[in-house]
């Protein structure tokens, strides 16, 4: 396991922790912000959250973790098309394992969202960003 994680850290990993916690930060602000001073309800809250991260994770992403060239609207379509798709799969499972944590079972919804469902978020859109989004281009 130790030679795993050593094997896959480097600038672009790095960079990603350092983009994802950020992306973390603005949406569990704006959540706590949406649910406290707002009164909005998990659902509600969580689409603005996750609405705001996704506009600030796709520019962070492009340019600092998998610095990718062009700003071309054909290029921003395509992959943002497929970066919002797989941010709104994300969106779904996330908020599904919210509502069964807050919701059914009773747990706070902060704690749930900043230490449950957010590290969840960051591995699978990491994957999908990679492999996907800001696949290296085939030469």
């Amino acid at each position: 396991m130790i030679k795993f994680v050593l094997k896959h850290i480097n600038r672009e990993t790095i960079s990603y922790l350092i983009v994802g916690g950020l992306t973390t930060l603005i949406s569990i602000a704006v959540f706590a912000i949406a649910t406290i001073f707002l009164g909005l309800g998990t659902t509600l809250a969580n689409t603005l959250a996750h609405a705001c991260g996704i506009l600030f994770a796709y520019v962070a992403n492009k340019v600092f973790v998998f610095r990718k060239p062009g700003w071309g609207p054909r290029v921003v379509f395509s992959e943002f098309s497929k970066f919002g798709t797989a941010r709104a799969l994300a969106y779904v499972l996330e908020t599904a394992l919210l509502l069964l944590l807050a919701n059914v079972l009773g747990f706070p919804r902060i704690i749930m969202k900043a230490f449950i469902t957010q590290p969840l978020v960051i591995v699978g859109n990491y994957i999908f960003s990679k492999w996907v989004v800001f696949a290296p281009d085939e030469e």
